[in-house]
Order: C-alpha cells, then structure tokens, then sequence
C-alpha cells in the first residue's frame, strides 16, 4: 500500500476514488501507480485548484456561471493543461469517484447502473454510475475544456518590403 500525505492533481492522474478505509479514506490511480491518503478527494481538488490559480469554489462557480451546470459539474484543474475532473455523482455523495476527463479512452456498459471506463494506458476501472450518465459527464467537460482551453485568435501576419508598392484590385 503506497501511502502520500499530500497529492496534487497532474497531467499523469487518472482518478480519484473515495476508499473505505478507516484511516485512508481516498485511493488516487496515477499513472506512477496507486497511492492511498487521509486527504478526502475535496481537499486534493482544492490543493490542486490552487497550485494552478484558483480555488475549488472560485472554479465551480465559473463553470457554473458559463454553462448552467449546476448538478455533478466537472472542475477545472488547470487550463494551461487542460486537466479537469468529473464527478461521477454530487460531490458530497460517499460513492463519488472523480475521474480526470483527458485521460478517458472509451466507456464500455458494464452492468445496469455500472460502466467500464478504459483509459490511455489501457487501465480499466469500474465505477458506480450508468454509461449514459459517464457520457453525459464526459460532454460537460468538453463544453468546460472548450471554454476556458482552447484559443480562437486571429493571428495576422504581415511583410513590409521597402520602396515595394504592389496593390491587388
């Protein structure tokens, strides 16, 4: 069991995932391995919120505000890196797993209200939430990624040669 006392959100995790442990309440997969901590995942998102320039609340309110969004709204981790997460219920809810939307691959049913989420390192991991209600989240977060990373600018290019007058009608 690798135990971390402190875990901040990167480009290389994959999920947070609430741990019945007495102790070790959040099980972290990251694509150095399985780490397990004290943190609850609210503290590792707002930790994570903050070392990329805002807080957990001043993110959720941002989405919100933009999109509507009000239940179950991913999070923007840091948009330089395009990192966000994605509840797979209310974060206040025991079974919420957060999982990070640019690591996701493809979403498999895998029982009635269960799906197989399968991820750039072809690790597989079953979470308590409907293929249905997983695609519906994963569409959030592309309107969230489209909004705050991506950049629609104009660039304008221009070459000025001395004593060269040439005009197109």
């Amino acid at each position: 069991m690798n135990i971390i006392s402190e875990y901040t959100i990167s480009h290389t995790t994959i999920a947070i995932l609430p741990n019945l442990h007495p102790e070790y309440q959040t099980m972290i997969i990251d694509m150095e391995g399985i780490f397990y901590t004290k943190d609850r995942s609210g503290v590792i998102l707002n930790r994570s919120c903050l070392k990329y320039g805002a807080s957990y609340d001043g993110r959720k309110e941002a989405a919100t505000h933009l999109t509507n969004y009000v239940q179950k709204t991913p999070i923007l981790i840091s948009e330089v890196e395009g990192i966000i997460a994605l509840p797979t219920h209310s974060p206040e809810h025991e079974d919420c797993a957060w999982i990070l939307y640019h690591q996701i691959k493809e979403i498999k049913p895998s029982k009635r209200t269960c799906c197989m989420i399968k991820f750039h390192n072809y690790t597989e991991l079953e979470v308590k939430i409907s293929s249905q209600t997983m695609r519906q989240q994963i569409q959030k977060a592309s309107v969230i990624y489209s909004i705050f990373c991506t950049e629609q600018r104009i660039s304008y290019s221009f070459v000025v040669e001395k004593g060269r007058r040439n005009f197109s009608r």
